[in-house]
């Protein structure tokens, strides 16, 4: 077989099946005879035909795999992939520039620069100071930017005695993050929440006066846009005036909901982000980018280049340097231009269009929202936030246990039915059922079907 034949036949195949995703189910695991049939394929000598080796990738590897792209996925963060993405990835692993700085690769080097720059406006930092880098995730983003706050507020002799504060809502990449860096969980604050699931500010400031008093060293607040259970957005303003009284590093973990930056009209939702010392970005969740294409947001690159960069005379004039490699700006050295698809799909779609999107996905959560209300036997646990709701099944009589038991049963009888997908998560001790509705292809029409499907499951289930 000719590979570049294959590759021009591959597209349209795809495209041809692309329907029958629909009419599949939304996740679909390997099934044990097939684990067992590709064990048996040792690496051999001679090498294998490719035609058989290509049918198999197409047959019996990649269909078994969370399917964003199904309408009624309701069970994961990140959205359908726009095409002009995949677009931008096809011609990224061809051209295959390796965008660790900017002799590397100039072009590419150029259009991150302005990328990152129109992110950071939208964030609302002053772009000539504040910069950034592209990343795999929100993990390594995170990771990233606890580094810089260690490092700009901890000496060496400081780092046993140093503090972390965040929710019991924070994702786990923060504490994989505050691990690597020298943090144990004796020094994580996780701070009480209200009822909105939001860090209590009052609560924040007085265990940071305790610990200070401990002489113990409170150096960063890590605060959630979007948590992951909820889609909760802590309350900003009132972390970033706490951090700037009592000199903390603030960031934002808004892998998920920063998004709602170039939403057209909820942007408002996320006031006080822009006094954050550092953002978390993920462009896979919510602006429909393909895997991996996330953001570390700073304000002041020098907080960045102060970790990151071999070359101290950045530090003197890193606001006059029109070109920083990007391997001065995080932990990666060698890495792909992840930010160009990113710069195509917002040049192509516009950001109106995009900001539309984002705001769709926030309505149909409310929708979904009316549409449980209305339905017997369910009961709302949180409402829509950033396009996440909770709900579970409830009926007077059960206890705690039978219910959680019972929403636990539900959601494996919906996703194992494969007409939607939909998982548990435990707020405040509860199992619920939770509801992400951010993509585009997603309808009123699905959000009633699925809603009718779950309350079906839910007669059999009393049935039996």
């Amino acid at each position: 077989m000719d590979i570049q034949d294959y590759m021009k036949g591959f597209i349209d195949t795809f495209y041809d099946n692309i329907h029958t995703i629909q009419q599949g189910k939304p996740i679909d695991i390997i099934p044990e005879k097939t684990i067992k049939q590709l064990q048996t394929l040792d690496f051999t000598e001679e090498g294998r035909d490719l035609s058989s080796l290509l049918t198999t990738l197409e047959e019996s590897i990649y269909p078994f795999r969370n399917v964003s792209e199904h309408k009624r996925n309701f069970a994961f963060i990140p959205a359908p992939v726009m095409d002009i993405s995949k677009l931008g990835d096809l011609m990224e692993s061809f051209y295959n520039p390796n965008a660790a700085g900017f002799y590397s690769s100039s072009g590419t080097a150029v259009i991150e620069e302005e990328m990152m720059a129109y992110l950071c406006e939208k964030a609302g930092y002053d772009p000539k100071k504040a910069s950034g880098t592209f990343l795999s995730g929100g993990s390594m983003a995170n990771l990233n930017a606890t580094i810089a706050a260690r490092d700009k507020y901890l000496s060496l002799d400081d780092i046993t005695r140093g503090v972390v504060y965040i929710s019991d809502q924070a994702h786990h990449s923060v504490h994989k993050a505050l691990h690597a860096i020298g943090i144990p969980d004796e020094r994580i604050r996780r701070v009480k929440t209200d009822e909105q699931l939001k860090i209590d500010p009052t609560a924040l400031q007085e265990t940071i006066k305790t610990d200070k008093k401990n002489a113990l060293r409170p150096f960063i607040v890590i605060a959630t846009a979007g948590t992951t259970n909820a889609g909760v957005i802590d309350p900003l303003p009132e972390l970033a005036k706490i951090c700037k009284e009592e000199d903390i590093w603030l960031h934002v973990d808004g892998a998920f909901g920063a998004s709602v930056l170039l939403s057209s009209s909820h942007t408002h939702l996320l006031k006080g982000i822009e006094q954050a010392d550092s953002i978390t970005w993920d462009a896979h969740k919510w602006l429909f980018q393909s895997y991996s294409c996330a953001m570390l947001l700073v304000k002041d690159k020098a907080d960045l280049l102060r970790s990151f960069s071999e070359t101290p005379e950045y530090l003197e004039d890193a606001s006059e340097n029109e070109h920083i490699n990007t391997w001065d700006l995080g932990l990666d050295l060698s890495r792909p231009a992840r930010g160009v698809k990113l710069w195509l799909s917002i040049q192509a779609l516009g950001t109106k269009k995009l900001g539309d999107t984002i705001d769709y996905g926030i309505k149909l959560a409310e929708y979904t929202e009316s549409v449980v209300r209305n339905t017997p036997k369910l009961e709302i646990i949180t409402p829509a936030q950033t396009a996440i709701l909770n709900f579970r099944y409830q009926r007077e009589g059960l206890s705690e246990e039978e219910l959680n038991s019972f929403n636990t049963a539900l959601s494996n009888m919906i996703s194992n039915q494969g007409f939607a997908q939909i998982l548990t998560t435990k707020l405040q001790g509860k199992t619920v059922l939770r509801m992400c509705t951010i993509s585009p292809e997603t309808t009123q029409e699905d959000i009633d079907k699925t809603i009718e499907h779950i309350s079906s499951c839910i007669e059999k289930l009393e049935t039996n």
